[in-house]
């Protein structure tokens, strides 16, 4: 079956979808790679969701991409751009349900969002994710990015430190430089 993906912003996404992004958020082998702390009850992760999911089209800071395969979604990505002086740049990350890893998920949509970004006028992308996240660290040096540096126990996360592998991409976007032309 092929996979699509969908731009959350362009495309309102179905309830069902909004709880699979959910669910894929709250799954434990999902979950232990995250950085961020995310909602244990799927429920409440869900409701949060769903009210970002529902602010997003008026949201300049955020770009989600959802991959669907069939009905099912499979993973997701979001593109958050940090904004003030740091405008140009934006953060990834990736989320991809277990039963779609290594079928190249995180993959399209990386691709995808380096265009998105383009087109939004930025000019660097960042990725952090823990060192030993081999997979993640795979796709994002597939898709051009760097390594930047490894940030010793920068991350606890149930009472272990993790180290953080930081990496980069500068984009060649003549969105940007016209921008910068105009100033």
């Amino acid at each position: 079956m092929k996979t699509e993906i969908i731009d959350a912003k362009q495309t309102k996404l179905k309830v069902k979808d909004i709880k699979a992004i959910a669910e894929i958020e709250c799954h434990d082998k999902v979950r232990e790679w995250l950085i961020i702390r995310v909602e244990t009850n799927v429920e409440r992760e869900y409701l949060a969701y769903r009210r970002f999911f529902r602010n997003l089209p008026k949201n300049r800071r955020a770009e989600i991409l959802v991959a669907k395969n069939g009905d099912r979604v499979a993973g997701f990505l979001g593109l958050w751009r940090y904004g003030g002086y740091m405008d140009h740049v934006a953060a990834i990350g990736v989320s991809v349900h277990p039963d779609f890893w290594g079928k190249g998920i995180a993959k399209r949509l990386m691709k995808l969002a380096i265009k998105v970004a383009k087109k939004n006028g930025i000019i660097r992308l960042e990725i952090e994710t823990r060192s030993d996240n081999y997979a993640m660290r795979h796709v994002a040096e597939k898709a051009g990015f760097k390594l930047e540096k490894i940030r010793h126990k920068r991350i606890c996360k149930n009472g272990s430190y993790y180290d953080e592998a930081s990496y980069y991409l500068l984009l060649d976007n003549p969105v940007s430089v016209k921008q910068r032309q105009k100033q």
